[in-house]
């Protein structure tokens, strides 16, 4: 009985997708929209739901939510720095949680993306949200940030490989921070709790923040893009006490991977890795 439900629920979700789909097939401008359900639902977000569907709809990242209890670790009145925020499908989820008393910094390098993402505090009408138009990664520095690929947006000559030819991408200049200069030379509050979804940037991220990684330990949701990503991580975990939770073993792990050679073990590259401080 329970999976005839289920099976109708689905058939009914792809209905409305493909309507949805349909009815916006010849349009090209953003939406200002409310999310529908989710751990965002009635944050309103600026979408092209012909791409952005799940995002409408709160389905986005799904697993990710159901595995971290964010509503947890993340406490009312924190500093939140959500690098690589796309959307700001996770900076609303966050705002949630922190409330009116906590503030987040929301990091997007492409300027395509920055340019609706900049709106999100007018439309939710949050004064505790700054959006900035920044790469976090090589400290003191510009880079070449890919702009037309929406989420897959990403560094130029970082480590990321595009499949398109560098004559189809759109290719512009950005500042690039690193997480010590964000804080000690441009006044960035220190984080209580990080998001980094750099798309290979993380390898410098992580290795530039001696004192806010020593000092303040936050607590880090870290994305990985390729090898040297993962062999930043585990000299991060050694370097600065930290533990990793693969969050495809949440919400149930229980052991943290404390070094380069235990991430080894692990066979090939986890999506995400949860960072916890020893002190927590």
């Amino acid at each position: 009985m329970r999976s005839l439900i289920q099976l109708k629920i689905a058939m009914l979700k792809k209905l409305v997708k493909n309507l949805l789909f349909k009815l916006l097939s010849g349009k090209k401008e953003y939406c200002d929209i409310k999310v529908l359900s989710g751990p965002a639902k009635g944050s309103k977000l600026r979408l092209d739901l012909r791409k952005e569907a799940s995002y409408w709809l709160g389905t986005y990242d799904k697993w990710i939510f159901d595995a971290v209890p964010f509503d947890k670790i993340i406490k009312p009145g924190f500093i939140i720095w959500d690098c690589g925020s796309y959307v700001g499908y996770y900076t609303s989820v966050f705002r949630k949680i922190i409330g009116k008393n906590g503030f987040i910094y929301a990091f997007e390098a492409s300027k395509t993306n920055y340019e609706r993402l900049k709106y999100l505090p007018a439309l939710n009408k949050w004064d505790n949200i700054k959006v900035l138009n920044m790469a976090v990664g090589p400290d003191h520095t510009t880079i070449q940030f890919v702009n037309n690929l929406g989420g897959a947006n990403g560094p130029y000559h970082l480590g990321k490989v595009y499949n398109q030819s560098e004559n189809e991408l759109d290719i512009k200049v950005v500042k690039c921070a690193g997480i010590d200069e964000m804080v000690f030379e441009l006044g960035i509050d220190m984080p209580d709790f990080i998001k980094f979804d750099l798309e290979t940037a993380e390898e410098f991220a992580l290795h530039n923040g001696d004192r806010v990684f020593s000092e303040k330990r936050p607590v880090i949701l870290l994305e990985l893009h390729g090898q040297k990503a993962k062999e930043a991580a585990g000299l991060f975990f050694e370097k600065y006490n930290y533990g990793g939770v693969i969050m495809a073993n949440m919400p149930d792990a229980t052991e943290r991977i404390r070094s380069v050679k235990e991430f080894e073990k692990i066979k090939g590259i986890p999506h995400m890795v949860y960072c916890i401080p020893d002190n927590i």
